[in-house]
């Protein structure tokens, strides 16, 4: 199929009927705009998740802020000024002391209500209309293909491939020792230290060595209460770790923990040779937690929604080691596979899709323990692409209480369902504790300047051949586009903004 790995091919379902929130569980009270999307570009993708939309599968979905029971707020969290809270802390050193068999029953429940909040989902399954716009994307699977690109849109679609090679050449040629020794150093950490092995001294060594300070103060002259002062200034000072420390105290006791990032799609050999396990793993969390039946619970079912992605990987050569796509990270416990995080790394972001664990261990508090890891790992990513910076969570829910757990991952933003400006989280609370619906944004006069919409410039793909609106129009001449066609056009357009629009094919079925 010619030229298809370039583009983004995406189907809007205009239909707006309401079906079950998985939130407060009303039967017909949560309503989205619906697309699939048969192929996207990491790019465009960033763009549409910076506009409210989300991904299940190859379905993707946006919220009616303003008229769904439970509206679903685009949170993210400023990785790289990231505070961990005591309560995290408190999780990675359980995690620390389950490795090296120091957990005891009087240290296993010692989390707060806050660090058990890992047991429900990072991002709600949202299985809508699955099935039905399964089988219309399947029918017109035939069609989805890019045969001729029309003339004035080939020069528009190779200015945008041709700015973002620009981008990543410039990038790659200003930094080139940089990028070439941070990438090498991030692939050791990535590849080679993926199991946490780093060794901590034992309490033991840490014991000798405050005695030995102590008595070099004593020999400085220092008066005992001198002594105490100078020890209890320097352990608050030590209190205040880095992430990265923190993730380096938690090491391989007599238990190992390895962290696998495997590539699903396309689906890479490393995940083929353990599918079946995650499939297992996934099926045991879903059946345990959420109580689904195992009948409901088909490998069909899974691979559609967590293995199977429309994003086309792209690794250039200062990206991450991985590149760019959609991932599974899994953590093995003695070779065992106890957790798994679907994730997907974007220009901007790790972008968290769904976590699924293995109920046996949530003592652990994985929910919480994974997104400190996706944290990490996003920080990590930034040191070999400046721009990989942020981690998005998915949908922050304010009517949902145990939604609220992904506010206090500080600093964070939401994003403002009218403006698309990202707004300081504090304030925001502020008035979703007033109004479940809010604009957010507090300029007055800001306006959505992506939304803004120019329909002659949208670009469709019909019957095979890839054309801006207004040739689309005279094509469809002898067969009158409806004004009822042309508005479901333009909402697309509005939705996914002018940008993507611009850039993205809107597949359109041809009836003849």
């Amino acid at each position: 199929m010619a030229g298809r790995q370039s583009y983004s091919i995406v189907e809007y379902y205009a239909e707006h009927e309401g079906y079950q929130c998985g939130y407060c569980k009303k039967p017909d009270t949560n309503f989205s705009h619906g697309m699939w999307a048969h192929s996207l570009t990491v790019h465009d993708y960033q763009s549409l998740i910076d506009r409210g939309w989300r991904r299940s599968g190859c379905y993707c979905y946006k919220p009616m802020m303003n008229q769904t029971c439970c509206p679903q707020y685009t949170i993210k969290c400023e990785a790289l000024d990231f505070r961990i809270s005591k309560s995290q802390k408190k999780i990675l050193k359980r995690m620390t002391k389950f490795l090296k068999n120091e957990l005891t029953k009087d240290n296993v429940g010692g989390g707060t209500a806050e660090d058990q909040q890992d047991n429900i989902d990072i991002s709600n399954e949202e299985a809508l209309n699955y099935s039905k716009h399964l089988k219309r994307a399947q029918k017109n699977e035939s069609q989805i293909n890019v045969s001729f690109i029309d003339n004035e849109i080939d020069e528009r679609l190779s200015i945008n491939l041709m700015k973002t090679e620009t981008q990543k050449n410039s990038t790659f040629v200003s930094n080139s020792s940089q990028a070439q020794l941070t990438n090498a150093n991030s692939k050791n950490s990535l590849h080679v230290r993926n199991e946490i092995v780093d060794i901590v001294p034992c309490k033991k060594a840490k014991l000798l060595r405050m005695e030995r300070k102590k008595n070099k103060l004593l020999a400085q002259g220092k008066s005992q209460s001198e002594i105490e002062s100078i020890m209890r200034e320097r352990k608050q000072q030590n209190c205040i770790k880095t992430v990265e420390e923190l993730f380096e105290e938690v090491y391989t006791g007599l238990k190992k923990l390895e962290l696998r990032l495997v590539r699903t799609a396309p689906m890479s050999s490393e995940y083929r040779k353990t599918s079946k396990e995650s499939y297992e793993l996934y099926k045991k969390y879903q059946n345990t937690i959420h109580g689904v039946p195992p009948e409901k619970l088909t490998e069909q079912r899974y691979t559609r929604f967590l293995v199977k992605s429309p994003l086309q990987q792209w690794i250039p050569d200062n990206g991450p080691p991985h590149g760019y796509g959609s991932f599974h990270e899994q953590y093995w416990l003695d070779n065992k596979l106890i957790a798994v995080g679907v994730i997907d790394i974007l220009p901007s972001c790790i972008s968290s899709v769904y976590f699924f664990y293995d109920p046996t261990y949530s003592q652990l508090s994985l929910g919480t323990f994974s997104s400190l890891r996706e944290i990490y790992l996003t920080r990590q990513l930034n040191k070999v692409t400046n721009n990989l910076k942020y981690y998005y969570m998915g949908y922050y829910i304010h009517t949902c209480q145990k939604m609220r757990y992904k506010a206090r991952m500080q600093p964070s933003k939401l994003l403002c369902p009218e403006t698309y400006v990202w707004c300081d989280i504090e304030p925001c609370l502020v008035k979703l504790d007033n109004e479940k619906y809010s604009r957010l944004n507090d300029e007055i006069n800001a306006i959505d300047e992506n939304g803004v919409v120019n329909v002659e410039e949208v670009l469709i793909l019909y019957k095979n051949i890839a054309m801006p609106y207004k040739k689309y129009k005279t094509l469809r001449k002898m067969c009158q586009i409806t004004h009822e066609e042309k508005r479901e056009v333009e909402e697309y357009a509005k939705f996914v903004g002018m940008p993507c629009a611009r850039r993205m094919l809107f597949f359109r079925y041809s009836r003849e």
